[in-house]
């Protein structure tokens, strides 16, 4: 199975023949220590976070691993619990999103 280079799941161990499964081992989640709080504004995005916080736009995840009460990535920003009403935005505005440290070991 082929990932993109510097892929999240490049290195992952496959399932073995025998299993009768083609595919890849989960991916270990990683449980970062929070540093720093971002309140959700208009027009954030999860690619433009990253970029802001880790200067590669694929280090969204990190937010996520950060922030395991958001089940899909795009509840980190989005309500999903209410319906949307015409005139009230969705996003999570003012809510606040954990921010992890760029790398771990780093003090």
């Amino acid at each position: 199975m082929a990932f993109f280079k510097g892929s999240y799941y490049q290195n992952l161990p496959q399932f073995d023949e025998e299993s009768g499964f083609r595919g890849v081992r989960a991916r270990p989640i990683a449980d970062p220590d929070p540093v720093l709080e971002h309140s959700i504004a208009v027009a954030d995005r999860l690619d433009g976070l990253g970029q802001n916080y880790y200067a590669n736009p694929r280090d969204w995840r990190r937010l996520a691993d950060c922030n395991p009460d958001a089940l899909f990535p795009e509840d980190l920003l989005i309500e999903q619990d209410a319906p949307p009403l015409p005139d009230q935005p969705r996003e999570r505005l003012g809510q606040v999103l954990l921010v992890p440290r760029r790398r771990e070991g780093q003090r």
